[in-house]
């Protein structure tokens, strides 16, 4: 861990084994280009079920926003596009991180069952199959 002077404070910062930044304390709020990486290779485009915008046309969505006490670290973070991002508090979705991934839960209208699901898999996080040319 390591502290750093921002806008004349003092930060905190907790780096991986590989000089990431996993963890940033409560000073900033936005995810850095490293984090932002690694919560795209995990969710690979927005996770609101149905939406087909892919990781490079999402923003990162603090699951438990700052004002409540959530910090700006990958496990708080989730993939959402633009329309979802912007609508997420007035749509009836919700999201929460279980065991470091992000289950969301649908609007009564759209999920009566109200049931907590994995956020949704894109492309980039399902294996592809095996070339034919290796059979």
């Amino acid at each position: 861990m390591k502290e750093t002077i921002c806008s004349g404070g003092a930060q905190k910062i907790i780096f991986g084994d590989n000089g990431d930044v996993l963890n940033l304390g409560d000073k900033v709020r936005c995810f850095t280009p490293k984090q932002r990486a690694a919560i795209a290779a995990r969710d690979g485009g927005c996770i609101i079920a149905g939406c087909t915008i892919p990781a490079r046309w999402t923003e990162v969505h603090h699951v438990l926003p700052a004002g409540q006490g959530g910090s700006t670290n990958v496990d708080n973070g989730c993939l959402l596009c633009w329309f979802h991002h912007h609508t997420i508090d007035t749509s009836g979705w919700k999201i929460r991180m279980k065991d470091g991934r992000p289950q969301v839960r649908g609007p009564l209208l759209w999920d009566p069952s109200q049931t907590w699901r994995p956020g949704q898999s894109h492309r980039a996080n399902t294996p592809s199959p095996e070339p034919h040319w290796r059979t």
